[in-house]
């Protein structure tokens, strides 16, 4: 159900530490990443509520939602050291977290919540359906993935797809809002969206970390891209694209999907 060599990447990612792993453009001042921001207001109240964070790393987001009343949290992830930060940085009595695989977890949840793990999956859509089943009646499925439809999705799936970069650490898929509607329907749950972080897509966080990555996929993949001509190429960017974008409902970095589970 998960791509395999993904434990050992987390571990080796969570033992170092996200911030020197992750663009520091997602940890600027140590601001709440967007994606989380609408988790937490996509349910007006967590307040009794069973809750599964799938994927939680290292369990700011489950910490957040027990903090807000929940009855119980979960936290599962199978990387042992991110479960190791989780349970030292997180204490609260109604909070656990857990080393365990999603097919391992038992019991009915109003909300299970997923941010930034389904990408990694070998198969989405089965994961998908294995949320529902633990989801009570009337139960909320909240998940948040990349989304490339913007200018600076365009570049890296361009490079990808025509060349075989290496644009990602460990992203099997490259999803948009029409996958999600799609597996929405074949799920039979109503399904609400929105993409956010356009700064991100297509701003001056765009270029920066285009800027940075750049030079690395082209370094890593071996295409033999001078680094003068990706200079340029940003500066042509940074001139013409970012002010001729503008949000759009589809455009921003992050996509954040809340499927409703039907009440009978």
């Amino acid at each position: 159900m998960h791509n395999k060599d993904l434990e050992a990447i987390y571990n080796s990612i969570y033992r170092r530490g996200e911030s020197t792993h992750y663009t520091k453009l997602l940890f600027a001042k140590g601001d709440l990443a967007y994606d989380r921001i609408e988790v937490l207001k996509a349910i007006p109240s967590w307040k009794g509520k069973m809750v599964l964070d799938a994927g939680c790393g290292t369990g700011e987001l489950a910490y957040l939602i027990a903090e807000r009343g929940a009855k119980r949290v979960i936290g599962i992830d199978y990387s042992s050291d991110a479960i190791a930060v989780a349970k030292s940085a997180h204490q609260c009595p109604n909070l656990l977290f857990q080393k365990t695989e999603i097919k391992n977890v038992r019991g009915k949840f109003d909300a299970v919540v997923c941010l930034g793990t389904l990408e990694h999956m070998d198969d989405p859509l089965a994961i998908l359906r294995r949320f529902k089943e633990l989801l009570k009646p009337g139960g909320s499925l909240i998940v948040s993935c990349p989304n490339w439809l913007n200018p600076r999705g365009y570049i890296l799936t361009a490079l990808r797809c025509l060349f075989d970069a290496r644009i990602t650490l460990a992203d099997l898929h490259y999803l948009t809002p029409f996958n999600f509607m799609e597996w929405g329907k074949i799920l039979k749950m109503e399904l609400e969206w929105k993409t956010v972080d356009h700064e991100w897509a297509h701003g001056k966080k765009m270029i920066d970390d285009l800027s940075r990555r750049l030079p690395n996929v082209a370094r890593d993949s071996k295409l033999g891209i001078d680094e003068k001509k990706i200079k340029l190429f940003m500066e042509w960017l940074n001139r013409h694209a970012v002010p001729f974008e503008r949000d759009t409902d589809y455009g921003g970095a992050i996509g954040v999907y809340h499927f409703k589970k039907a009440s009978h």
